[in-house]
């Protein structure tokens, strides 16, 4: 499998155009089977129904462990349900999200076919011609990165995954005492539309991230970092990492 991934993220779009989210996908997939190895700690902050959560589970090995976070109530459900029929043992779950401040955030909540889109941020769906809105909005409970490192007694992180629907700056500077002692071996962020959804923009993530010491780059070999700058009109996803300089 790491070598047929290896040859897919080969054959990813490299001209001008950023890579499409299926190659972002890809790409990502790839980047994970390769870096993972037994016995790191990772982060899996956004979870979902915990698909990267079994996945890193399976290459931390015996000897690592992974902190999950989901913010959504019924979400989160199916997360615990999921690993447990898995047999996911290696998994810490924990139901709260992950954000610049400790307390309760507002969550909007999407229906379960685009579970996938919950987010704290207000999202103007409308303006990208997608007519869907949440169903609801659900107080959840908040931490940080380093709030919850300091609780459980967690010196490094050797990946920090965020797909957090636009609040991946928030998680970030929520991180703000790990980054600065580069206990952050590996971040993957990412940026979109969400981001401005969010009120963040890729200009500010690269300055604090470059502050703390951090150098970015494309998931996908090739393509640019934050491909459409400050321009939300211009903005695509795509997914980075994040590593000490």
């Amino acid at each position: 499998m790491p070598g047929k991934l290896r040859t897919i993220a080969r054959r990813l779009v490299k001209g001008k155009r950023p890579a499409a989210a299926l190659d972002v996908e890809r790409a990502e997939q790839t980047f994970y089977i390769e870096y993972l190895r037994d016995g790191m700690v990772v982060f899996d902050v956004g979870a979902n129904v915990g698909e990267l959560t079994l996945l890193f589970s399976r290459f931390a090995g015996s000897n690592g462990v992974v902190h999950a976070f989901e913010a959504s109530r019924r979400v989160f459900e199916r997360l615990s349900r999921i690993c447990e029929l898995a047999g996911c043992t290696r998994a810490v779950l924990n139901h709260c999200a992950v954000a610049d401040t400790v307390g309760t955030l507002k969550l909007h909540v999407y229906s379960d076919e685009f579970s996938g889109w919950n987010t704290l941020a207000d999202r103007p769906l409308a303006n990208y011609n997608i007519s869907a809105a949440p169903v609801a909005i659900e107080d959840v409970p908040s931490t940080t990165v380093d709030a919850y490192c300091s609780e459980h007694g967690i010196e490094r992180i050797d990946l920090l995954k965020i797909d957090v629907e636009g609040a991946e700056y928030q998680v970030l500077l929520g991180a703000r005492r790990m980054l600065a002692e580069r206990r952050i071996a590996c971040c993957v962020f990412e940026f979109g539309q969400t981001t401005f959804d969010m009120g963040n923009r890729p200009s500010e993530i690269r300055r604090y991230l470059e502050g703390c010491g951090y150098s970015i780059r494309n998931v996908v070999k090739g393509d640019p970092v934050f491909p459409g700058g400050d321009n939300v009109d211009d903005a695509r996803f795509s997914l980075h990492v994040a590593v000490p300089r």
